[in-house]
C-alpha cells in the first residue's frame, strides 16, 4: 500500500491517490485505488473499508498506517513494497496528470477518478 498526490482544478488543491495492491495465496494480483483530499488516517480509514481483509500490510513510514492497522503494518523497505512502488510509476507513466514536475493536471476529480478507474480496471482483467 502507498500513497501519491497530485493536483486538481490548481496547485492550491492537493489530492491523494491511495493505491494498494492485494495478492492471493496463489499468486494473483488485485488493484484498489482510492482519491481523497487528506492524506490523514480518517482517508486510509475510508480506503480500508474497500479492501478485502489481510493478515500482513507492506506499506511506507507515513504515520497513518501504523494508526489504522497496527502491528499488520510492516514499514520495512522490501521487495515486497517495490511491487507497489512499481504501480506507482506505472500510474504516473501512464496518466498524464501525475506526471512529476509537469503543467498538466486533473481538471476536475470526476475526470481524475475516470482516469484512474480506467487504468485500475486494465490492471485487474490483465491488459
Amino acid at each position: 500500500m502507498d500513497e501519491l498526490y497530485t493536483f486538481i482544478g490548481k496547485k492550491a488543491k492537493r489530492y491523494y491517490l491511495w493505491a494498494s495492491i492485494a495478492v492471493t495465496q496463489h499468486g494473483k494480483y488485485f488493484y484498489f485505488y482510492h482519491l481523497s483530499r487528506y492524506k490523514n488516517a480518517g482517508a486510509l480509514f475510508e480506503f480500508n473499508q474497500q479492501l478485502p481483509s489481510t493478515d500482513k500490510i507492506y506499506c511506507d513510514g507515513c504515520f497513518s498506517y501504523d494508526k489504522i492497522y497496527g502491528s499488520k503494518a510492516s514499514m520495512e523497505k522490501s521487495k515486497i513494497t517495490n511491487v507497489i512502488e512499481n504501480l506507482n510509476s506505472q500510474i504516473r507513466d501512464k496518466i498524464s496528470y501525475l506526471v512529476r514536475r509537469t503543467k498538466a493536471h486533473a481538471r476536475s476529480y470526476e475526470w481524475l477518478d475516470n482516469r484512474l478507474a480506467w487504468f485500475f480496471v486494465n490492471k485487474n482483467i490483465g491488459k
